[in-house]
């Protein structure tokens, strides 16, 4: 009695078979599956329930599961479609199993209709198609835009470098006759035309500064920048170039310490090198106050070197350690009035000592002064 109550209480089609495909036993979900009473089925051949096309094909399997039964799925990899009484097909799972009798052995077949299954699968496949369909064409788009914003950046590159270029020749021409209004060889000037000229000298000087920086990260930005390395003495020309620097660092009453060893040589752009000094120290003389220290030090670092320049300035907050490093980005509020260029000197940094393979980085607290250490890997060093 219990095994009935559990056969009857199955949801899927449940039918024992003899080894001739007669049908000896079934269950309510299969009356209920293929349209049939019990009574209909009971005494039948199983091929009974087997679309018409499939019949003897299904046949021979069966004689062939009888010589070697075992516990399995039906049809492997195949659609399997069974018939129901009103003659609507409609696709199925089935698992076999063998039992033994006294009669010999016989199969309980266990059928699941998957008409729902396959609709959802089928439905998946679908959304699964049209996400690839839409994928592929949001990629296209993001290709196409990502292309067009490449040539948007690489003609602006392209005009800011030779707009700057145009600059340039102008401005020497104005800085080149304020020096000569300066050195008044065609005769003297009184104090207000020498104030004047002196306004004049110094705006140019650092307006031909923003035009340099602009065409430095054009060039960079357009790929157009390229380094000439050569092997040279750091440790030499690092003292020269500070030398240039310190009356910045005079004016403010500050003192330059100097730590390098007496030859450090490094194969390298020199005037790129420069260039990435001259913006770090200035950067550090003028964002620290009046009677600060600025410390450049340099030294071997495993097989290449490693550049530092430090001070005791009024510091960068650790949330914008890295967007210093972006174009066009001033410190603001942080700067406590300092006055800041274009904010395209730390861009330009990066990029050249990226350019030769190295990184930079910054530590920094508000209060406390700034450290930025750039190396040069291995390769950049003799």
């Amino acid at each position: 009695m219990r095994f009935r109550d559990l056969l009857e209480a199955a949801p899927d089609a449940i039918f024992e078979v003899e080894q001739d495909g007669t049908i000896i036993l079934l269950n309510a979900a299969a009356e209920a599956m293929f349209g049939y009473a019990r009574e209909e089925l009971l005494g039948q051949l199983v091929e009974k329930l087997v679309p018409q096309a499939a019949r003897l094909a299904h046949e021979n399997h069966r004689a062939g599961y009888a010589h070697k039964p075992s516990i399995r799925p039906m049809g492997v990899g195949l659609e399997l479609l069974a018939l129901r009484k009103d003659g609507s097909l409609f696709p199925v799972e089935i698992s076999l199993s063998p039992i033994r009798s006294i009669r010999g052995h016989r199969v309980i077949a266990i059928v699941r209709d998957v008409t729902e299954w396959n609709k959802a699968k089928a439905e998946i496949n679908a959304l699964h198609l049209q996400f690839t369909i839409s994928l592929a064409e949001a990629n296209r788009q993001l290709e196409i835009r990502n292309r067009e914003v490449e040539r948007a950046n690489r003609l602006k590159s392209e005009f800011l470098a030779s707009m700057s270029h145009e600059l340039r020749t102008p401005l020497h021409t104005i800085i080149g006759f304020s020096d000569l209004l300066a050195e008044e060889l065609k005769g003297p000037l009184n104090e207000t035309q020498k104030r004047f000229v002196e306004h004049i000298r110094n705006d140019s000087r650092h307006l031909l500064e923003l035009i340099s920086d602009t065409l430095d990260i054009s060039r960079i930005e357009a790929g157009r920048l390229t380094l000439h390395p050569e092997e040279f003495n750091a440790s030499e020309a690092l003292a020269g170039w500070l030398e240039k620097l310190r009356p910045l660092a005079n004016n403010k009453k500050q003192t330059i310490v100097e730590d390098y060893p007496s030859s450090l040589t490094v194969f390298a752009d020199p005037i790129r090198l420069k260039e990435i000094i001259y913006n770090l120290v200035s950067n550090a003389i003028k964002f620290t106050g009046d009677g600060g220290t600025v410390t450049i030090t340099a030294k071997r670092h495993g097989e290449g070197a490693v550049f530092r320049v430090t001070d005791n300035g009024i510091g960068i907050p650790e949330a914008e350690h890295e967007a210093i490093f972006d174009k066009f980005y001033q410190l603001g509020a942080t700067t406590k009035g300092v006055p800041e260029g274009t904010g395209l000197g730390l861009a330009i940094t990066k990029s050249l000592v990226e350019l030769h393979g190295g990184e930079i980085r910054v530590r920094s607290k508000p209060g406390e002064g700034s450290s930025f250490e750039f190396t040069l890997p291995g390769g950049a060093v003799r």
